[in-house]
């Protein structure tokens, strides 16, 4: 009796989720309406690991103005892609999103989510998936601000990658507008548990954890929120927040200048070589030098720091445009974006391995936006996302979506279709 010759048949299921794996995002966004099975099997995490995380050379750009924004066009959100596929391609076309909800300060890039803040309210958006979420608001109703006060209530967010889990915390501060002197402050964490979301009152046990107000946006890595604040006009500190024990730190951030600058320094907190990193590019414009604070210790509460010298040739780059630096790539290069918007719009990466830095050109904004008044408040800001291909599904959304404190009083929760 001759051997079976015979191909052994693959179920079928196996052979669709190996070709739907290889397919790109968009064209997954539009096979969810196929069967209820495939939208099913598409919004499961187990496919959203299975699916690779394809390095996009993205940017995104929000343009908006503060003195109006009670119309479209207050907002825009623009999408930067290469003008080619060469790697090393020196100009991004600017695409008009349309979706009018889209836009704002952009808080956060967190494995595929940009988390920006529309009208004060805070938004994750997926620009893969195309899903938009409006976060719950923690309400600040019942903080006191006595007179020359002003309230301000910041968001920060974070992902535990061994649970899949994610956490926000909030920070509502208190401080005199003048003096910038802190007058209160308190954190509340946000979780979930059983499809139902909390704010809790964080309980601070750390002796020199003190009233601190907001200075940008956070970044979470290895499960570990960290945010820059200020506990006075020009001292600043970084605090961390671990989301799988709950526990905060306060870390004093050390004396950047000998002589204290005459402006409040434009730091930015990324992440670099895996650890939260201070980027302090105060003398970039004038002496081509970028300062690096890097804690070494959270615990120990250990910084190093390291100044970052531009070669002369890359000096015509800096020395006519103050820069801000806003994050860093998926290859490690740091962003530096113009302090202004100015038409020819450009940015700037910088590789530090290499002390490589070259210029990107933006084409495409619309001229509206470089032809404002002098009375329109313009702001705009700009994010590299390092997972434009991802297809994880916020857990924040839930048509169930409860949410309250540990008293049993609840708060109204808003959600974006």
């Amino acid at each position: 009796m001759g051997m079976s010759t015979e191909t052994p048949e693959l179920p079928m299921c196996l052979v669709t989720e190996e070709i739907l794996t290889r397919l790109p995002s968009k064209s997954l966004m539009r096979f969810k309406c196929v069967s209820k099975h495939w939208l099913s099997l598409i919004r499961s995490r187990y496919f959203c690991n299975r699916f690779p995380k394809v390095p996009s050379p993205r940017l995104y750009m929000c343009i908006w103005d503060q003195s109006h924004q009670t119309t479209i066009n207050d907002y825009e959100l623009l999408t930067l892609a290469p003008l080619d596929n060469r790697p090393t391609s020196t100009t991004f076309v600017a695409t008009h999103l349309p979706d009018s909800m889209i836009g704002g300060y952009i808080l956060q890039n967190l494995g595929g989510f940009m988390i920006y803040i529309n009208k004060k309210e805070p938004i994750i958006y997926n620009p893969s998936t195309v899903q938009l979420v409006g976060f719950p608001l923690r309400s600040s109703d019942h903080v006191i601000v006595p007179p020359g006060g002003e309230k301000v209530v910041a968001y920060y967010f974070g992902y535990d990658p061994l649970s899949h889990k994610y956490k926000a915390v909030s920070l509502i501060s208190v401080f005199l507008e003048e003096t910038k002197q802190v007058i209160s402050s308190v954190n509340y964490i946000f979780s979930q548990k059983n499809k139902l979301g909390y704010w809790n009152k964080a309980a601070l046990t750390s002796t020199d954890f003190c009233p601190h107000m907001p200075s940008k946006g956070g970044i979470s890595i290895d499960a570990i929120i960290y945010y820059l604040a200020l506990v006075d006009r020009d001292r600043f500190v970084v605090v961390s927040f671990d989301i799988r024990s709950e526990e905060f730190n306060m870390i004093q951030v050390p004396k950047l200048h000998e002589v204290a600058p005459v402006d409040t320094p434009d730091l930015t907190l990324l992440e670099h070589g895996g650890k939260a990193t201070l980027c302090d590019p105060t003398n970039l414009r004038d002496k081509g030098v970028l300062a690096l604070w890097t804690v070494e210790d959270v615990g120990r509460k250990k910084w190093s720091c390291k100044s970052l010298v531009l070669k002369p040739s890359q000096l015509p780059l800096v020395d006519s445009i103050t820069f801000r630096v806003k994050g860093t790539t998926q290859s490690g290069k740091f962003l530096l974006i113009p302090k202004d918007l100015i038409s020819p719009f450009h940015i700037l990466t910088y590789d530090l391995e290499i002390n490589d830095m070259r210029k990107i050109e933006i084409s495409g904004i619309p001229d509206f936006w470089y032809n404002m008044d002098e009375e329109d408040d313009l702001h705009f800001d700009l994010m590299f996302m390092d997972k434009s291909e991802s297809l994880i599904y916020s857990d924040f959304r839930s048509s169930s979506f409860d949410w309250g404190e540990r008293d049993g009083k609840m708060e109204e929760i808003k959600h974006i279709s």
